[in-house]
C-alpha cells in the first residue's frame, strides 16, 4: 500500500497532486491510503513505499496527465474540508470512475456522487453558519490606533482556511483574529495568516458593545413572527453559547405569546399611511351596532380604506348566501374573476370548490361563501394580474367585515379554506396541517373546521396527488355539512 501524506485536514492541493500521480500510475483505490500529518499514518506504512518511488517508472514514460471536469475540482475542494474520514478515498474513487464516464457527476442517484454532494452541502452550510455567527469582540488597539478584534467559533468541519477570505474582504479595515479549536485565522490589514488552534480560554468573554447589541436584539425580536423550529434550524443551539444575544432567547420565547397580545392590544387607533388599521370616514362615523344587515356590510365595504389593497382593486367583494345559513365557507381573498364580477368563488378555484360541493351533494345556494380579505391583491405582469398572498396586517384590517358577516349570519359551522382564513376567523395564525381533522369550538359558539383552499389543487401537477387532496377537501366539507345539519348523500349526488 502506498501513502499520500497531507499537511492538513483541508489540504486540497496535496490531495490533488497525490491523486493525480496515483491515477497516472494506475493504482487502484485499495493500494492508496491518504493520511494527514500528525493524525494517523506517515509517509510510509508497515508494508508500503513512498508514493514517488512507486510512480517513478510512470513519470519516466511521460504518461499523459488525466483530465477532469471543473465541476469535480469544485466539488472536491468542498468535500476535502469535511470531517468524514473517508472523504479522500471517496474522491479518489470518483476520480477513477470519471476517466471512464465523463457524465458521472450528473448521475445524482449514484451512491458515491450522492454522498459527495451531501458532504459538500454540509461544508457549505457550516461555512454559512460561520459567516452568520462569528461575533468579534474588541480587545484593544495597535500602536497606530487601529482597533483589534477577536472572535471565537467552533466549526463542525475544516472550513477556517476556506472561509477566512470572506472576513478579510468584509472587515478589511480592521485587525482581527478568528480563534477555533483546530486552526486560527489572523488579518493585520495586509496579510491573512493562519496558526494552530487554541482552547476557548484564549478568547475574550465580553466587551462593552455587547450590552448595546443585546438591547437592540431584544427590541427587534418579533414574537408575532416567532417559529421556534425554524429558528433553531437556522441557528442551532450548539452556536448559542458563543452568541451574546443567545442568553436572551429562552426568555424571549417564553414571553412571546404575552408580548404578541400586548402588541395587538397596543395597535394605534389613529391611522398612518403604512399601518392598515383604520376605516374610511363614511364607515368610521358608524358604530359597529349601526351595521345591522349584510346589505350594510356590502355598502360599507365600498368605502373601506382599511388597507392599501382597495387602490388597485376593481371593487370590494362581499360574501354571498342565505342570511341565516348554518354553514359558512371562508376563503382567502377574491381572485381576478371575482374582482371583475364582484362575486366570491367564481374563478377557477371557485369552480373547483363548487364541483366538490356538487359531488358530495351540498347545494351552493344553502351555504354562505365569503373571504377573509375583501379586495384582490395582485402584482401586474404584462396583461395579467398575478395573485399575491395577503399579509397578516391586511387580513387583520379586514377582520371587522368578516366578523360582521359571522355575527349577522350566525352559522353553526365555519370552514376555513386555508391559512389566511384561519387568521381571519380566529385572529391568530395557524397551519392547515396542524388544525385539520378536528372540530374547534369558537368563542361565538360556532364550530371551526379547517381544510385546504381549492386553489392549492390547481397548483398540483401530479394527478394522483391532486385526486387525493381533492378527496380530503370533500371529506372535510362533508363533515362540516353534517355538523351544520345538512343531509349529505354522496351516492345520490354522484349518480345525478
Amino acid at each position: 500500500m502506498k501513502t499520500i501524506l497531507l499537511d492538513a485536514p483541508d489540504d486540497f492541493e496535496s490531495w490533488r497532486a497525490g491523486a493525480k500521480v496515483a491515477l497516472m500510475a494506475q493504482l487502484p483505490p485499495s493500494d492508496i491510503r491518504f493520511s494527514v500529518r500528525g493524525e494517523t499514518g506517515s509517509l510510509f506504512d508497515d508494508h508500503g513505499v513512498p508514493l514517488n518511488v512507486a510512480v517513478a517508472p510512470v513519470v519516466a514514460r511521460k504518461v499523459r496527465a488525466p483530465l477532469v471536469p471543473k465541476a469535480f475540482l469544485d466539488l472536491a475542494r468542498m468535500v476535502v474540508c469535511h470531517s468524514d474520514h473517508a472523504r479522500f478515498d471517496l474522491l479518489y474513487n470518483l476520480l477513477i470512475r470519471l476517466q471512464q464516464d465523463k457524465s458521472l457527476l450528473r448521475q445524482s442517484a449514484d451512491a458515491q456522487v450522492h454522498k459527495a454532494s451531501r458532504l459538500a452541502k454540509e461544508v457549505s452550510r457550516d461555512r454559512h453558519k460561520m459567516k452568520a455567527f462569528v461575533r468579534f469582540r474588541k480587545t484593544g488597539e495597535t500602536a497606530e490606533g487601529t482597533e483589534q478584534f477577536v472572535a471565537w467559533f467552533e466549526p463542525t468541519h475544516h472550513i477556517v482556511r476556506l472561509t477566512a477570505p470572506f472576513f478579510m474582504r468584509r472587515f478589511a479595515g480592521m485587525h482581527w483574529s478568528i480563534l477555533t479549536p483546530e486552526r486560527c485565522a489572523h488579518w493585520d490589514g495586509e496579510n491573512l495568516t493562519f496558526s494552530d488552534g487554541v482552547p476557548k480560554s484564549h478568547a475574550p468573554d465580553d466587551d462593552a458593545l455587547e450590552d448595546y447589541w443585546r438591547s437592540y436584539y431584544a427590541a427587534i425580536f418579533n414574537p408575532a413572527r416567532l417559529k421556534v423550529d425554524a429558528m433553531q434550524s437556522e441557528m442551532p443551539k450548539k452556536y448559542w453559547k458563543n452568541l451574546p444575544e443567545a442568553e436572551l432567547i429562552p426568555g424571549l420565547i417564553a414571553k412571546a405569546q404575552e408580548r404578541e397580545r400586548t402588541m395587538r392590544d397596543a395597535q394605534p387607533t389613529v391611522p398612518n399611511d403604512k399601518m392598515m388599521v383604520h376605516l374610511h370616514q363614511a364607515v368610521r362615523d358608524e358604530t359597529p351596532e349601526a351595521i345591522n344587515s349584510l346589505d350594510d356590510v356590502g355598502t360599507g365595504l365600498k368605502a373601506c380604506r382599511a388597507c392599501p389593497l382597495w387602490q388597485p382593486a376593481t371593487q370590494a367583494v362581499a360574501g354571498r348566501g342565505p342570511n341565516s345559513a348554518s354553514l359558512m365557507l371562508v376563503g382567502e381573498q377574491p381572485g381576478d374573476r371575482e374582482d371583475l364580477e364582484g362575486k366570491p368563488f367564481v374563478g377557477p378555484a371557485g369552480q373547483l370548490l363548487r364541483q366538490i360541493m356538487g359531488e358530495i351533494g351540498l347545494a351552493v345556494d344553502d351555504v354562505y361563501i365569503t373571504n377573509a380579505v375583501k379586495h384582490f391583491k395582485f402584482t401586474p405582469r404584462g396583461k395579467r394580474r398575478i395573485h399575491q398572498n395577503p399579509r397578516a396586517g391586511e387580513i387583520d384590517a379586514c377582520r371587522f367585515w368578516l366578523q360582521k358577516e359571522i355575527e349577522l349570519v350566525k352559522p353553526k359551522v365555519i370552514v376555513a379554506l386555508g391559512a389566511s382564513a384561519i387568521r381571519g376567523i380566529t385572529g391568530k395564525s395557524g397551519s392547515v396541517s396542524a388544525l385539520r381533522g378536528a372540530v374547534h369550538p369558537l368563542e361565538n359558539g360556532a364550530k371551526l373546521i379547517v381544510t385546504n383552499h381549492p386553489s392549492a389543487l390547481l397548483r398540483m401537477n401530479n394527478p394522483a396527488q391532486r385526486q387525493s387532496a381533492q378527496a380530503a377537501i370533500a371529506d372535510d366539507l362533508t363533515r362540516a355539512a353534517m355538523a351544520a345539519g345538512h343531509i349529505i348523500d354522496k351516492q345520490a349526488a354522484q349518480a345525478s
